[in-house]
């Protein structure tokens, strides 16, 4: 416990030198019991590994890390008041004046740090995989399908946007309902697993082509292959759909974009049969 307690204290610590308060030659910083008599102003308070006596009066913050607080009935203070592991003991008569912020390293506290710390972790290794995937892999298509990869982006490269994004939120429309009818039902949730699955492979089919036309429009890719024209595009999307708020606006479009592709080739297809 005690390790815990010294590791966010040095954390701590270095949040508290970025907040703009000036101390002078009248602070306190130590590492073992501090009393400040009745009587006595000093700016700010610092302990680290040992309990803090106020009695008198303190203009700034009082910090103490793996040590209790006592503060007296005489004692005033001004300013901000963090303990991290240990309890704050206010007597009748002392005076907050600022907030207290408590922090408690028991076996319970430092289990749920541990969770919570565990689960950012989590999520950022989740997102990190999802955006080196949605980055190389259409690259990898490009690179592995070679000709007919290229074949098939040309095909795209004289369709407007908007025509790809109104087949798509046209073709989304179907699907939304084709799904909704397929839950209610214990047969159809079979089929509406295979459409999830066409729909993860139709997304990366038009990201690849999204990408590509995205990363042509740079000089600098003129003389590059496709794959790298491929994963230079991916890449800007990939931020795009990072940015909060937007991102989610950006992914939409995407995958809408992605289903009026399929949806265009299907319908050629169709044409030249």
């Amino acid at each position: 416990m005690k390790r815990g307690a010294y590791v966010l204290s040095c954390i701590l610590l270095l949040c508290l030198l970025i907040i703009p308060t000036q101390a002078s030659a009248a602070s306190i910083f130590e590492h073992q019991r501090t009393v400040v008599p009745a009587g006595q102003a000093v700016d700010d308070v610092y302990v680290i590994g040992g309990d803090a006596e106020i009695q008198g009066h303190v203009k700034g913050i009082i910090v103490v890390i793996n040590g209790d607080l006592h503060a007296e009935n005489t004692a005033k203070i001004d300013g901000m008041i963090v303990v991290v592991g240990g309890k704050v003991d206010q007597a009748p008569g002392a005076v907050f004046r600022d907030d207290v912020y408590n922090l408690s390293l028991d076996g319970q506290t430092q289990n749920s740090l541990l969770l919570s710390g565990g689960l950012i972790i989590g999520l950022w290794v989740v997102q990190l995989g999802a955006a080196l995937l949605l980055v190389l892999l259409p690259a990898l298509i490009s690179l592995i399908g070679k000709k007919k990869a290229q074949a098939f982006i040309d095909r795209f490269s004289q369709i407007s946007w908007g025509r790809l994004l109104y087949m798509g939120f046209l073709c989304g429309m179907v699907l939304i309902a084709i799904s909704s009818l397929l839950l209610i039902t214990i047969i159809g949730i079979p089929i509406l697993i295979l459409i999830i699955l066409l729909l993860i492979v139709t997304f990366f089919v038009g990201l690849t082509v999204m990408s590509h036309r995205i990363g042509e429009q740079f000089r600098s890719t003129s003389y590059k292959p496709d794959w790298f024209k491929v994963m230079i595009g991916a890449m800007l999307i990939v931020a795009a759909i990072n940015v909060p708020f937007l991102g989610w606006v950006v992914l939409l479009m995407t995958l809408l974009t992605s289903l009026g592709v399929c949806v265009e080739w299907l319908a050629s297809k169709r044409r030249r049969a």
